[in-house]
C-alpha cells in the first residue's frame, strides 16, 4: 500500500508537495480503514483529487510515474551519455538548476518502506531505501554523490551490494541496477514499481479495451471480468465473445507479445476478436449488443475492468487521471465503492484519481481526510492541499462548499470579455 508520496520541482510543482493516504482521527467510514497496528496508523483505501484546469491535478500523477519509469528504466534505458529525462519547474529559471525529489512510503507485505532519491538533468544525487522489518528504522541503504565514498550500505542489506555499486552509472538508480541483477532483498520494493502501481491515463485507456477482449477469452478471467461488469449495476448480465485471430492481427502489425496470453497494443482497425454483453430484456430474455453500440460509460468501464481486476486480486494502487472522462457519476462511484467495501477488496487495493465530477464529494461517499485539492499560485506553483486543513464538518454539504471556494482550488469565472463592440 502507498503511505504518501513527496514532489518537488517537477513540472508545475516548484516546493515540495506531499499526498497522503494515512487516515486522520475522524469516525466516518471507520470500516473502510486498512489498520496497520505495528506502525499505529490508519490508511486510506481511496483518494481524490479536485482543482481547477491546468491547477496540476494530473501533474501530481505524471510525477509518480516518473518515479516509476526512472525505477523500471534508468538502468536498462537511459542513455549513459543522456542525463536524467525530468522536467523541472519551468516558470523560475533557478529551478533547471536545482534537483528534484521523489519519495515514497509503502506498506509491502506488512513491512514499512521508505524510498527515493533526488535528481538533477545531469545525474543522481541522493538515493535511499529504509525499511521497518520490526517496526523499528533499519538503514538499509544511501547514495550521496557529493561524499565519498557515495554509497552506504548497512548490515542489514545482504548481498553483492558494492559489486552492484560499482555498475550503477550515475544517471541510474541503484535499485534499478540491483533489480537487474536478482537482488534477493531489494526485490520486493522495485516490484512494486513494476506490478503493484497501475497508472491509467487518457494516453493509456486506448489499449485497455483490447485488453478487455483478451481477457474474456479465458472463461475464468472473463468471469471475473464479468463480476466487475455486474457490480456497476448496469443490468448486464453475461458476455459472448466473438472470436478472432488475435495472432493474425498482431503478425499484420509486426508485433509480439511477450506472453501470448496478453494483448498487443491496439491499432484502428480493431481485430475481429471481440465482444457482446447480454443485457436482462423486459421480456426475460437476454439481449446480446455488439460492443459499439454500448454506451460510452459502459465501454469505458469495460476498457477499465482488467486493470480493476488485477488490482483488486494484488493489492496494488490503481491511479486514474480523470477518473469522470465518459463515465458518469453512477459508474465512477461504483468502481470507488469497489475499493472502499472489504468485501471486494479484500486484499487492501487503493484506487487515486483526479475529477471534477462535484457529485462524489459528498461524505456519504468519500471521507473527508480523502479529498484533496490543487490550486496554482500566483507564481504559477501547484499546491497540493487536503480537504482536512478546513475543518469541515462531518455532515458538511462539500460540493456546495467547493463551488462557492470555501475550500480554494476553484477556478475564477467571470462574464467573458472579448473586446466585441455591438454594431449600428
Amino acid at each position: 500500500m502507498l503511505i504518501r508520496f513527496r514532489v518537488e520541482n517537477f513540472r508545475s510543482i516548484r516546493d515540495e508537495q506531499e499526498l497522503s493516504l494515512v487516515a486522520s482521527p475522524l469516525s466516518e467510514h471507520t470500516e473502510t480503514l486498512v489498520h496497520a497496528d505495528r506502525y499505529e496508523i490508519d490508511l486510506l483505501r481511496t483518494a481524490a483529487i479536485y482543482g481547477p484546469n491546468a491547477s496540476g491535478k494530473s501533474t501530481v500523477f505524471l510525477a509518480l510515474e516518473f518515479m516509476q519509469a526512472a525505477v523500471e528504466d534508468s538502468h536498462r534505458i537511459w542513455a549513459p551519455d543522456r542525463g536524467v529525462p525530468r522536467t523541472p519547474f519551468a516558470l523560475d529559471p533557478a529551478a533547471a538548476a536545482e534537483p528534484s525529489l521523489f519519495a515514497v512510503d509503502l506498506l509491502l507485505d506488512g513491512v514499512r518502506y521508505e524510498y527515493g532519491f533526488v535528481v538533477d538533468s545531469t545525474h543522481v544525487h541522493e538515493e535511499w531505501l529504509y525499511a521497518y522489518p520490526n517496526g523499528r528504522k533499519q538503514e538499509w541503504f544511501t547514495r550521496d554523490a557529493s561524499r565519498a565514498p557515495e554509497f552506504t550500505f548497512s548490515r542489514n542489506l545482504k548481498g553483492e551490494n558494492r559489486t552492484i555499486a560499482r555498475f550503477t552509472r550515475p544517471n541510474s538508480l541503484f535499485l534499478s541496477v540491483a533489480a537487474r541483477n536478482n537482488h534477493p532483498m531489494l526485490d520486493r520494493v522495485y516490484a512494486w514499481f513494476g506490478s503493484g502501481l497501475f497508472m491509467v491515463s487518457e494516453s493509456s485507456r486506448a489499449h485497455l479495451d483490447l485488453a478487455g477482449f483478451s481477457i474474456c477469452q479465458n472463461e475464468q478471467l472473463g468471469s471475473d471480468l464479468l463480476r466487475i461488469l455486474e457490480l456497476a449495476d448496469l443490468g448486464i448480465s453475461g458476455l459472448e465473445v466473438v472470436e478472432g485471430d488475435m495472432s493474425a492481427y498482431a503478425s499484420r502489425l509486426g508485433l509480439k507479445a511477450a506472453d501470448p496470453e496478453l494483448p498487443v497494443p491496439p491499432f484502428s482497425p480493431r481485430p475481429a476478436t471481440t465482444v457482446r454483453l447480454r443485457h436482462r430484456a423486459g421480456a426475460g430474455e437476454d439481449v446480446a449488443l455488439p460492443f459499439e453500440q454500448e454506451s460510452q460509460g459502459t465501454q469505458t468501464l469495460f476498457a477499465m475492468a482488467g486493470i480493476i481486476m488485477a488490482v483488486l486480486g494484488t493489492g496494488g494502487v490503481m491511479v486514474v487521471d480523470e477518473l469522470d472522462r465518459s463515465l458518469h457519476t453512477h459508474l465512477a462511484l461504483s468502481i470507488i465503492r469497489m475499493f472502499t467495501n472489504p468485501e471486494t477488496n479484500p486484499n487492501n487495493a487503493q484506487l487515486i484519481f483526479n475529477t471534477h465530477d462535484t457529485n462524489l464529494l459528498d461524505t456519504s461517499i468519500l471521507r473527508r481526510d480523502q479529498i484533496w485539492f490543487t490550486e496554482k499560485g500566483q507564481d504559477g506553483a501547484t499546491r497540493l492541499f487536503p480537504l482536512t486543513d478546513f475543518r469541515a464538518r462531518k455532515h458538511e454539504n462539500l460540493e456546495r462548499g467547493y463551488l462557492q471556494g470555501r475550500y480554494g482550488a476553484v477556478p475564477a469565472i467571470g462574464e467573458p470579455n472579448l473586446g466585441l463592440t455591438a454594431g449600428d
